[in-house]
């Protein structure tokens, strides 16, 4: 519910910061909200649409109301909400070593982040958000990626270290990537994730028997942003 005041307060103008046929990203005032298709990855600061079509991308879009606008013209109503934040009480070790090892067995899929850019980060996280944030391509820089995964690991955890972490993240993020990424960092600093990094949490924190599956989705999520998501929640969760 990481857009609750956005969509129920005030009605604003909308700009698009991006759009694609699966999403459309509005910054509004400080805000950022993701519309995305039914389907689609359900980011944490996204408004998921019903039934089969794009999402809109007009040059007239608000947001609030309870939903979104077209000018005068309602183009999508808040049905439900969902939650995105995840609280786990601990971790199983074994678990973890165990996504660690299924992550590290693939290779790094972007040649624009260091390749110990995962041990920088499980030496010393907030130390390493420098030379991180916004590195990479795309919307969400695998950087970015990287660092969310470990923030929202150690938040989910109650863990010391989230506080400097998430003040690092988030005092350089504004200026040094995307919107969108920005958001998703912000998002991660309250333990806030997608739904396929937030079952691999829960799958540590239980043991249970769906941790392949669940980890393996994840490293299949987007071209580089399931596997540092992954490699950042195993460090988050070993720290």
């Amino acid at each position: 519910m990481l857009v609750h005041d956005v969509l129920t307060g005030p009605v604003r103008r909308a700009t698009v910061v991006a759009a694609g046929p699966t999403a459309t990203y509005l910054a509004v005032g400080d805000d950022l909200l993701a519309l995305v298709a039914a389907g689609a990855v359900r980011l944490p600061c996204a408004a998921v649409l019903a039934g089969d079509g794009p999402p809109p991308s007009g040059g007239h879009l608000a947001a609030g109301g309870g939903g979104v606008w077209d000018g005068e013209r309602p183009v999508a109503a808040v049905r439900r909400w969902f939650d995105p934040t995840v609280r786990v009480g601990g971790v199983d070790p074994d678990a973890v070593a165990h996504v660690a090892a299924r992550v590290h067995a693939v290779t790094p899929p972007d040649p624009a982040v260091p390749g110990a850019a995962v041990e920088a980060v499980a030496a010393d996280p907030a130390a390493a958000v420098d030379g991180l944030v916004g590195r990479g391509g795309g919307l969400t820089p695998a950087g970015d990626d990287l660092l969310a995964g470990c923030l929202a690991a150690l938040r989910a955890r109650g863990a010391p270290g989230s506080e400097a972490l998430g003040e690092a993240v988030l005092r350089r993020a504004r200026a040094r990537t995307s919107r969108l990424s920005a958001a998703l960092l912000a998002a991660a600093d309250r333990g806030a994730v997608v739904p396929e990094a937030a079952a691999v949490l829960r799958a540590v924190a239980g043991g249970g028997p769906h941790l392949d599956g669940a980890t393996d989705r994840l490293l299949g999520l987007g071209h580089t942003s399931g596997w540092y998501l992954a490699a950042g929640l195993a460090v988050g969760c070993a720290a």
